[in-house]
């Protein structure tokens, strides 16, 4: 190497050196984490219910390289929302409304059930890739606690209150299959007029009332399960 030319490079690497330096002096992580703990706070802790609000340009760059551990929470709701289009579009446009439907339209409740389970799969998946994105997070010790209550009610809460709600679900669906089955094997003697029934014999009557019990009593379990779901939803 010339003089010269080791010249030139010790100056690029005072150069270099100068320029981390005043990166190093110019760090402003505490603000940042400080900012990230106030909207934390502020737009999710001293809400009811699950919010997950979009930033603003400002809020993003106060909050800097933060938005990335926001982003585990955000993008998880934005997920969690794809999962729960397919059963509660079905629900919504194709459950049956009395029993002369339940027995018309015994596939559109088990399509339903299908879509129940499938998004229950889908939203244990995304929750185990969720929980292994967070634990990848580096917290300081200040910022993790507050982060952690802000997990829970967008992240943890809601999906295991939808969770606890599918097996009850399916298991209403089941009865109501099992009533619509009943139905149309029966449908000679079985006059079926929207919501009212009447059959030609005692036997039948007791029959059908049985299953109708049945029905009920796991409708009555799955407005609990939605009450809970509601709560960790909307809040107390």
């Amino acid at each position: 190497m010339t003089a010269i030319n080791r010249r030139v490079a010790i100056v690029a690497a005072l150069v270099l050196l100068a320029t981390v330096e005043l990166g190093a002096c110019g760090d402003n992580e505490p603000e940042q984490r400080k900012a990230f703990v106030g909207f934390l706070q502020t737009r999710i802790l001293d809400k009811r219910g699950v919010h997950v609000p979009s930033l603003t340009d400002d809020e993003k760059s106060s909050i800097g390289a933060y938005y990335d551990h926001y982003m585990v929470i955000g993008n998880f709701n934005l997920e969690m929302n794809k999962v729960l289009t397919g059963p509660y579009k079905i629900a919504q446009t194709n459950a049956p409304r009395n029993m002369q439907e339940l027995a018309a339209r015994r596939s559109d409740v088990k399509a339903m059930s299908d879509a129940m389970a499938h998004a229950g799969d889908d939203a244990r998946k995304l929750l185990a890739d969720t929980e292994a994105k967070r634990a990848a997070l580096k917290q300081p010790d200040d910022l993790k606690p507050v982060y952690d209550a802000a997990y829970k009610r967008d992240v943890t809460a809601p999906v295991e209150a939808f969770l606890a709600t599918i097996p009850v679900a399916i298991e209403g669906m089941k009865k109501s299959l099992e009533l619509a089955d009943y139905l149309n094997a029966h449908s000679a003697t079985v006059k079926i007029n929207g919501a009212s029934v009447q059959t030609a014999d005692k036997k039948t009557n007791a029959e059908i009332n049985q299953l109708l019990t049945a029905v009920n009593m796991q409708n009555q379990k799955l407005t609990e399960a939605r009450r809970a779901l509601q709560i960790a939803t909307e809040g107390p």
